[in-house]
């Protein structure tokens, strides 16, 4: 929860070991540590929605789980099915999740929707252009964000996070 702090000493960090193997790995991580408390984007770049698009409000400022994922992902496969579980938890407390795709390499809407209706998830699902995974510096699926009050207050692999996170945040 020290973001800035981190931020300090993830930079003091690639200025002493910036060329060495343990930087690539940190940069990933630099990169996450960089969008915290950045203003959520006001143009969102949805192309088109799978389902849910009448259960979520992006504009409210409320408490919001983003996942980034792809359907041909084996990664991403076995982690948005598991945020049903915590949306179901957690949305009669105020929390929204909404997985976003952008639909590459082999995917397609049609396997999408299979994917979908396969694991069943319910939660809001959404292509997106390219604008969210860039304004949160996705650059390896799957990926998650965490939003409140128009900033974005985490960023990571979703199975980081736990309901207890969560709930610190609703």
């Amino acid at each position: 929860g020290e973001y800035e702090k981190a931020q300090a000493g993830m930079a003091e960090f690639m200025k002493s070991y910036g060329s060495t193997r343990a930087a690539q790995k940190a940069r990933s991580l630099q990169a996450e540590l960089s969008v915290i408390g950045k203003p959520v984007p006001t143009t969102w770049g949805i192309e088109k929605w799978f389902q849910g698009e009448d259960q979520v409000d992006l504009k409210s400022g409320k408490t919001t789980l983003l996942v980034f994922f792809e359907e041909w992902c084996p990664h991403c496969k076995r982690e948005v099915p598991k945020l049903q579980q915590v949306y179901t938890d957690l949305k009669d407390e105020g929390l929204q999740v909404v997985a976003l795709t952008r639909i590459t390499k082999s995917a397609t809407e049609e396997k999408v929707t299979a994917f979908l209706t396969e694991t069943k998830v319910g939660y809001p699902v959404a292509k997106e252009d390219g604008t969210l995974s860039t304004a949160f510096s996705v650059s390896g699926i799957p990926a998650a964000a965490v939003i409140k009050g128009g900033k974005i207050v985490w960023r990571g692999h979703p199975s980081q996070l736990t309901e207890d996170k969560l709930k610190s945040w609703l």
